[in-house]
């Protein structure tokens, strides 16, 4: 055998090892768009986007400080969350309140939710970009065999092979569809929860 044989055998193998995995890593990214459809249907639930009440909050809390009504000011800021999320950077920031430390810590805190919200974009950035590839690995390996097997007159083959590459396709772009309309949804709401936290910082600084 020479050694362009061998190099073109040795791709054929290792090209038609991958197949397996990648199908195991689709199926386990399918779940897992899912998952995140099922939870960002959950959050959506749980978001109401009151302007209103967020910087009434806000100003009632800010006159507490000034009596330094700690205590009071807290329990006022904490129940001007309009979603879960800002509640729960309310509900820290609102333990800050009376540290001399305060806008040094408040800025951490800040800092630490926006890290929170890159997390969580990047990992549906994950799905959005690896999910279309490994559909197309899985279309495009099947291919081989389905060539050969025309070549060869086994029509048996050849349709087992293209049943693989097409349903590979689909759920490639159905995992990363949801996971790119998942994000750009997400991305926005949490534009809007930085704008508000950086909004609640200031107010009570």
């Amino acid at each position: 055998m020479d050694l362009s044989a061998l190099i073109m055998e040795t791709m054929f193998t290792i090209s038609g090892a991958l197949l397996y995995p990648a199908i195991i890593l689709l199926l386990a990214f399918v779940v897992w768009a899912l998952a995140a459809l099922g939870q960002f249907i959950s959050e959506y639930s749980g978001r109401t986007w009151d302007p209103g009440r967020l910087r009434a909050g806000c100003r009632d809390a800010r006159a507490l400080l000034e009596t330094r009504s700690y205590d009071d000011a807290a329990e006022t800021l904490a129940a001007s969350g309009s979603n879960p999320f800002l509640g729960s950077f309310i509900g820290d920031l609102a333990k800050l309140l009376g540290d001399d430390r305060f806008s040094i810590e408040s800025e951490k805190l800040l800092q630490d939710y926006e890290i929170r919200i890159a997390a969580e974009l990047e990992r549906l950035k994950i799905l959005t970009r690896t999910a279309p590839m490994l559909g197309l690995m899985g279309t495009l390996i099947p291919l081989g065999p389905a060539l050969m097997g025309l070549s060869s007159g086994n029509i048996e083959a050849l349709a087992s092979n293209l049943v693989i590459a097409f349903s590979t396709t689909v759920l490639g772009l159905f995992a990363g569809g949801i996971a790119y309309a998942v994000m750009l949804t997400k991305r926005r709401w949490y534009l809007q929860d930085l704008s508000d936290m950086e909004y609640v910082v200031r107010m009570v600084a």
